[in-house]
């Protein structure tokens, strides 16, 4: 009979517990819990902390972070957005379950963490002045051009959307949020990702 190395058993108890760690985002500390299966969990990916350095805070915006993994956007957003109310969305369960955890004991009061495919779930009366998302390579063009649509539908007049994709996307982002906003502005492009930004101007 097959026996499973127990080197690895061990490895495998300590794999299941939760990964915390702290970390500066834009000049101050927050303290992350996370596991595995959520990206990028032992640390804070570096495109999510581009985005963060090129967003134009706004003191009283009302913010949705797009596919919110663990929730650093949507976190950084109601801290430095306090007059605001910040919802975090994602579609995996696990991912909403801890940024859940991370907004409540970062003591994040103005934000709200819920379970949305995009905007499928989102009440349709809510309008936001500050969209946000770490953009996946994976999802397909057509999931993209939802995200996008919804948005701008949810957006209040003069509203950003910002994004932050690898390189590969950045001629696609140009192209859709053209399509779909009238506008694109390439804020930053460096060696692996670039912020991409629309408004809408209606």
């Amino acid at each position: 009979m097959h026996q499973i190395n127990p080197e690895l058993l061990t490895k495998s108890k300590q794999w299941r517990h939760d990964i915390q760690f702290s970390q500066e985002v834009l000049g101050k500390p927050f303290n992350f819990t996370s596991t595995w299966g959520i990206f990028s969990p032992e640390k804070l990916d570096d495109g999510s902390l581009m985005l963060l350095d090129y967003i134009d805070f706004q003191t009283q915006d009302n913010s949705i972070d797009l596919g919110c993994g663990y929730g650093v956007l949507g976190m950084t957003a109601a801290r430095e957005c306090p007059k605001g109310h910040h919802l975090l969305i994602d579609k995996d369960f696990v991912a909403i379950e801890y940024a859940k955890l991370n907004c409540k004991n970062n003591g994040l009061g103005n934000a709200e963490v819920m379970l949305s495919n995009g905007f499928y779930h989102v009440d349709k009366s809510r309008q936001f002045s500050l969209v946000m998302s770490n953009l996946p390579a994976k999802a397909s063009k057509e999931q993209h051009y939802l995200y996008l649509l919804d948005a701008y539908n949810a957006m209040t007049s003069g509203g950003r959307f910002y994004v932050v994709t690898i390189n590969g996307l950045r001629d696609f982002m140009k192209r859709s949020f053209t399509e779909v906003f009238g506008n694109a502005d390439k804020i930053k492009q460096g060696k692996t990702y670039t912020v991409t930004m629309a408004i809408k101007e209606s």
